[in-house]
């Protein structure tokens, strides 16, 4: 599977999404010895020729049946999506554009704080500033993970 442009950044495409679900239920059912009649009830689908298709990247799934699958096996089911999802962000990569969201979120807070308290309308206001530096740090933790866990 190929989830890597030319370049360092994944790309995120209809084709790599389905690829990325399709690759974690061929592993679950054949982790777990499932049929793929076990996958479509767990799914909540009647076919397993259906199941067999979400694995192979022909079909997109409805979201109930993502939720299913979800609930049933939580990031063994979406482990690859979501590393999809978060290296193919726009300045993912680059620890430059990371550092600065850290920092801003740093003189955010920094700000909020100079009454003493950080309020709950301090956090909602800042709350993309907050939420962009969790992403960066949770980006250079992420290099401690094995290399073979990243799709």
């Amino acid at each position: 599977m190929t989830l890597r442009s030319t370049g360092k950044r994944a790309v995120y495409t209809d084709a790599n999404a389905l690829e990325a679900i399709g690759r974690a239920l061929r592993e679950i059912k054949n982790d777990d010895g499932l049929t793929w009649s076990d996958v479509a009830k767990v799914l909540g689908i009647e076919s397993d020729d259906q199941a067999a298709k979400y694995a192979s990247g022909l079909a997109a799934m409805k979201v109930t049946a993502f939720g299913r699958a979800k609930r049933e096996w939580n990031g063994r089911f979406t482990g690859y999506f979501d590393r999809l999802c978060e290296d193919s962000r726009p300045g993912k990569n680059c620890d430059h554009s990371g550092q600065t969201s850290i920092l801003a979120a740093a003189l955010a807070l920094s700000v909020a704080l100079e009454d003493g308290e950080i309020d709950a309308d301090e956090v909602r206001a800042n709350r993309a500033t907050l939420e962009n530096a969790r992403d960066a740090l949770e980006a250079q933790l992420a290099k401690l993970r094995p290399t073979e866990a990243r799709a």
